[in-house]
């Protein structure tokens, strides 16, 4: 075990299923004191009692539940070393098709509620010139992805406010890393197309590049890590011959044409509330 996480305070946004859960879980096997917060209030009480952690009901849209959640929490449990900011939502379709309602809902979930949680959480953490900020992103974030615009355009964001909020705060023993994964095998693809490459992976490899990272304090973590390619083919290919390949390998489509009957639950349960 870390020093870097056993004992320490980790709060999980988004924690009641999927990457969430396996990262609430994967910190709880390090030693580190894990709170999983969720918005699905039966869902985190179930995952909480299942995993032995402590729970707790939060709307990231909200910057006055972030607030009380602080305060509940620093003092039944103690001082939040470790954000995670993993509550996040993803809408798919053609970008003159998607509903306003459903763009606003994205951005306030994964933009604004990440930024809502660094509000609330930061000012704790400088005070004791220490604490780690994880913000998860997404290889969206780094890449435009087509029919899953506006998460790609909120995944985007999240990248630059993490590295623009880290700049502001180098040389505090606060730390921040943002994770991009690929696809994952979770609800929030159901219904899609598998491309070529890069491969799915688990929300368990996701969760062990969280747990690394409080240990490296890398600052952009790609999972897999050969994601990375990515990123900086765009820079040194010709757009023509990347996107020829992005094509190949059926990254340009493979939200294209979306199973609604597959995806109908989950579009219910994140995009509906």
């Amino acid at each position: 075990m870390s020093d870097r996480v056993a004992g320490r305070v980790a709060l999980v946004t988004g924690a009641a299923r999927g990457i969430g859960r396996s990262i609430a879980l994967a910190l709880r096997r390090e030693g580190a004191r894990v709170v999983i917060a969720d918005l699905d209030e039966t869902a985190a009480r179930g995952a909480a009692g299942e995993l032995g952690l402590d729970w707790r009901k939060l709307d990231v849209r909200q910057p006055a539940e972030w607030a009380d959640a602080v305060v509940a929490i620093e003092r039944d449990v103690g001082a939040i070393d470790i954000l995670v900011n993993n509550a996040g939502i993803m809408s798919l379709g053609e970008f003159l098709g998607l509903p306003d309602a459903v763009d606003r809902r994205q951005f306030e979930v994964n933009v604004f509620g990440l930024a809502y949680g660094m509000r609330a959480v930061l000012p704790g953490m400088l005070a004791r010139g220490r604490g780690h900020v994880i913000n998860l992103a997404s290889a969206a974030g780094k890449v435009g992805t087509p029919y899953a615009s506006m998460y790609s355009a909120t995944k985007h964001a999240v990248v630059g406010l993490t590295e623009a909020v880290r700049l502001e705060h180098r040389g505090s023993g606060v730390h921040f890393t943002y994770v991009m994964p690929t696809l994952v095998n979770t609800e929030l693809i159901a219904g899609s197309k598998k491309p070529l490459f890069p491969p799915v992976v688990e929300p368990d490899e996701v969760a062990d590049a969280v747990v690394r990272s409080l240990e490296t304090r890398e600052v952009d973590v790609y999972v897999p890590r050969i994601g990375r390619l990515l990123s900086v083919a765009p820079a040194i290919l010709p757009r023509p011959v990347y996107e020829s390949i992005g094509r190949a390998l059926r990254l340009m489509d493979m939200f294209a044409s979306i199973d609604r009957d597959r995806r109908a639950a989950y579009d219910h349960r994140a995009l509906n509330r």
